[in-house]
């Protein structure tokens, strides 16, 4: 369905206004507190969902969607279930293992840090008008270098993982299809929070362009149509990359994480399709595969690997 054009004005005199107050590094220096209550309270926010780590709104009448970081924590069971979470509690737990749940400042700007590496696999950016960030051309140079390379490391990674890829993966590591962008185009702000939970602490907003489409939990991977099967593949493929070279791996968590943990890929809410593209829109949970074991997430990272290494030849099976 094509927009009105005069939302897309809208849109850019809203950008504008959010540019000054954006975060474009993980320096701690660099932060400025944005008026969070002044930018949104003019605009319609219609509550769409809660994760563990934020709330999300579409704003109305425009393309955009806002992640406000969470201060109180639930976890999600089945059903519409929530159990709440002792925030302080886990907080200081995680603490001991270096790592963190709530959205302080510098859990802010570890994440911020991760996305940068994320936005260099799994995004693929044309123009200053797909993505705005004061380093694009960096950004954009490190894309091409890891999209322009794909083919070359497919056997070390038949190595590296002990699999042996379809043929198939030839045509697309070969093909247009490798310079899908699966990244949308977002803004992260640190300010005020404006949900009544978050009593006004200082927390997150992740400023996020608007992707129709249905949840990959939702779908059967193997009757999506062969090009979005083909996107499907290249992100499993990046996914073995990406942990390959620096020993990340981008969260796939299921919407049931204690009912799926055996599905810790398909099953997740963090990717959305359409029948023209697949979206990653959960940017900012990764697994850390050389830290300690909580912070790197005990089994959880092997678990998404394997089930990776497996299903992307599933998929290309299906291209046969």
């Amino acid at each position: 369905m094509k927009l009105p054009s005069f939302l897309f004005k809208k849109e850019s005199n809203f950008e504008k206004q959010i540019q000054p107050y954006a975060i474009f590094t993980p320096d701690r220096k660099s932060v400025r507190l944005a008026s969070t209550q002044k930018i949104f309270q003019k605009r319609e926010l219609k509550y769409i969902s809660a994760g563990i780590q934020a709330r999300v709104y579409k704003i109305e009448n425009q393309n955009w969607v806002v992640k406000e970081g969470r201060w109180d924590l639930e976890l999600n069971l089945f059903g519409g279930t929530k159990l709440p979470l002792p925030a302080q509690f886990a907080e200081k737990t995680m603490n001991l293992f270096s790592s963190s749940f709530l959205p302080t400042v510098n859990e802010i700007l570890r994440q911020y840090k991760g996305y940068l590496k994320f936005l260099q696999y799994f995004g693929y950016f044309t123009s200053k008008e797909e993505y705005y960030h004061p380093n694009f051309d960096l950004i954009v140079n490190a894309q091409k270098n890891i999209r322009e390379t794909l083919y070359i490391h497919k056997e070390a990674l038949e190595t590296y993982y002990g699999v042996k890829f379809n043929s198939n993966i030839d045509e697309i590591l070969r093909s247009d299809v490798k310079y899908h962008n699966f990244v949308p185009k977002e803004y992260l702000l640190i300010g005020q929070g404006i949900s009544k939970e978050n009593e006004r602490k200082t927390t997150f907003f992740i400023i996020q362009e608007f992707v129709e489409g249905q949840l990959l939990h939702d779908l059967d991977p193997k009757k999506l149509e062969p090009p979005i099967q083909r996107q499907l593949a290249l992100m499993l493929y990046l996914i073995l990359l990406m942990n390959y070279q620096i020993h990340i791996v981008p969260d796939t968590r299921p919407r049931y994480p204690i009912l799926q943990i055996n599905n810790w890929l398909t099953k997740t809410d963090n990717i959305i399709v359409n029948n023209q593209q697949i979206k990653f829109i959960d940017t900012r949970w990764f697994w850390d595969y050389n830290a300690n074991p909580i912070k790197r997430g005990l089994i959880i990272p092997d678990m998404i690997l394997n089930l990776t290494k497996t299903y992307i030849n599933v998929l290309l099976n299906e291209l046969d």
